[in-house]
């Protein structure tokens, strides 16, 4: 799918359902409390799974103004039912993937990785064309490969919202002064923290150093507004 909004609300009823989300192009920013804030990047995935309790709503936004990306729905105890009927031959334990992707968490985020992140291009990339039962043959393929590997507890980093209001603060700045140069040293005096401190708190956020993004940003914004021209 390919959006061009600023921002959505989503509000999450149905209780069991894996969700999972990966980000091929722009940037998809949300948060579901006070303390649950993330950003994707290309190559991101989020995984979740609503348990009644944590996440009943979440506000998202696009602070490149597009995104595209993929976002898929499995109800395990159809999934389990589709593939004992159709692929008996596979053997997928959901209880045992959850614990493996979520631990106690009901929410993770991180790098895909190269292999999970080749199968959600190609479901990227087929989805409008291929057959029905193909497409859950790939996702299948992905489930069990999310099952085999090894999650990295690093992948969840929160951040706090006096943290996003300060990291969005000094983005938005550098973004839009560009008459007056403002260095990295004077945006941390005025916070009271040091250079190092606000670059880790940026990369944490935005996954990338500061001027690493802001270049990405100026580079994407045009490639964005000729998308927009051309849909007009």
């Amino acid at each position: 799918m390919r959006l061009e909004m600023e921002s959505y609300t989503e509000k999450r009823t149905q209780t069991g359902v894996l969700e999972l989300n990966f980000c091929v192009n722009g940037r998809f920013e949300s948060h579901f409390s006070l303390r649950d804030h993330v950003l994707l990047k290309p190559g991101d995935m989020a995984i979740s799974c609503y348990d009644g309790l944590h996440g009943s709503q979440s506000e998202s936004c696009f602070p490149l103004r597009y995104y595209e990306g993929i976002c898929l729905e499995v109800e395990p105890n159809e999934a389990g039912r589709w593939i004992t009927q159709n692929a008996p031959a596979f053997s997928l334990d959901f209880a045992a993937l959850k614990q493996n992707l979520l631990g106690s968490k009901w929410y993770m985020y991180g790098p895909a990785g190269p292999r999970c992140e080749h199968v959600f291009r190609e479901l990227y990339e087929i989805a409008t064309y291929s057959d029905l039962s193909f497409l859950r043959l790939k996702v299948l393929e992905l489930l069990m490969l999310l099952g085999r590997i090894p999650r990295e507890n690093s992948a969840n980093t929160y951040c706090s919202a006096k943290q996003v209001e300060l990291v969005r603060h000094i983005r938005d700045h550098l973004l839009t002064d560009r008459e007056h140069y403002v260095s990295l040293a004077q945006l941390a005096a005025e916070h009271e923290m040091s250079v190092s401190h606000l670059q880790k708190l940026f990369k944490q956020f935005y996954g990338v150093p500061v001027y690493h993004y802001i270049r990405e940003y100026r580079l994407e914004r045009p490639r964005s507004n000729w998308c927009e021209a051309g849909n007009r």
